[in-house]
């Protein structure tokens, strides 16, 4: 019989290659940007002299090391799960701050791996689709995030293993990670949605002790992230402050539908590099999020369109990417397609080529992670 410890240990082996691979394929990517930046009309030698703590990372360290009030307001928009990780890193090893962010990020991103790994053998119990989804995961044109200091890498393994706990029905646990997701990106609380799924399967003949731990990890997320935002509009005397500023970023909410019409207009402009570069990424993880929806258990098609349609609603598409990752289980959807003859060479070799480009545009300051 296969241990714990060894199944993880299996896991975590059948997860390393990649997570490895993609550490390079960022070092690669920072080489270029140093190479090209004098010739990019965005160049940006201040990124890329920050290496891994550029963009929203210096945000992140500068919380770590001074906490809120000691930043301009425009910080609360940042959760605090990932800073109080950081913390903690940092009071446990060596070498400050910067270190203890990117060695949370890095080790989030690889338990993030691993719990993808058991989710899809959980699923399918078919090791190549497992083995395909690490690595698009990991090579995710937008996954250079989880090799930088953002929070991306631990949201990931709370949410995917929030979907394993949901599969397993324990549900404390799964509230549990629900709410650690939450204290981690507000787009946590779209965890409601699979967790109210999985706990509406059976719900009628459950007994009221069932009932009660269902609900819980039905509202977990919400309440994680809820009381963020409580204690910031108290604390600093102004009501939703986390969301609000946030607004003022990106912009009112719109209709995604025309969002993404004027984003493909932009292909055809000024803004090609700017907003028009996020359509086309749009379409491609919409058709993901489809195929997903048809083809795996609802809450996973669900849950990732959920995660496209929020992000598509602001009229600044900036980071676009970034939060479609946070609907992990479009990767399904390319791992599907990276198993079809016709495409299993060219799926990997595009996303990879995606990671590329995009650590190298974000680093000369053209395109904004």
């Amino acid at each position: 019989m296969t241990t714990p410890v060894r199944r993880l240990s299996s896991d975590l082996l059948a997860t390393l290659p990649a997570w490895v691979v993609a550490r390079l394929l960022v070092g690669v990517s920072w080489v270029v940007a140093r190479l090209v930046s004098d010739e990019l009309a965005g160049a940006g030698p201040d990124r890329i002299g920050r290496g891994l703590m550029a963009w929203d990372a210096d945000w992140y360290r500068s919380l770590v090391v001074g906490g809120y009030d000691a930043l301009p307001l425009e910080g609360v928009r940042f959760f605090p799960g990932f800073i109080l990780l950081g913390r903690l890193a940092d009071a446990l090893l060596p070498g400050g701050p910067t270190t203890a962010m990117v060695v949370v990020a890095n080790l989030g991103s690889l338990l993030a791996g691993v719990a993808l790994y058991r989710l899809v053998l959980a699923e399918t119990a078919d090791r190549q689709l497992a083995d395909r989804s690490v690595w698009l995961l990991a090579c995710f044109p937008a996954a250079f995030v989880l090799v930088w200091g953002y929070a991306e890498g631990p949201f990931l393994a709370a949410s995917i293993s929030a979907f394993l706990a949901f599969r397993r029905r324990n549900w404390w646990m799964a509230a549990g990670l629900a709410a650690a997701a939450g204290l981690i990106r507000p787009t946590g609380v779209l965890l409601a949605i699979p967790a109210l799924l999985a706990a509406g399967s059976g719900w009628s003949g459950c007994p009221s002790s069932e009932k009660l731990r269902r609900g819980i990890a039905v509202v977990a997320a919400p309440v994680g992230a809820g009381a963020f935002v409580a204690w910031a509009s108290v604390h600093f005397d102004d009501p939703l402050v986390p969301l609000t500023i946030q607004g003022e970023l990106r912009g009112e909410a719109v209709d995604p539908a025309s969002r993404l019409l004027d984003g493909l207009s932009d292909l055809f402009g000024p803004e090609t590099l700017g907003d028009g570069l996020h359509a086309p990424f749009a379409l491609a993880f919409l058709a993901l999020g489809i195929l997903v929806l048809r083809s795996w258990p609802a809450r996973y098609g669900v849950y990732a369109l959920a995660c496209l349609l929020v992000a598509l609603c602001a009229q600044n598409l900036n980071s676009f990417e970034r939060y479609a990752l946070n609907g992990f289980p479009i990767v399904f959807g390319l791992a599907a397609l990276a198993g079809h003859r016709r495409f299993g060479r060219a799926v990997p070799i595009l996303s990879s080529a995606g990671l590329v480009a995009l650590s190298v545009l974000a680093w000369t300051d053209i395109y904004v992670p």
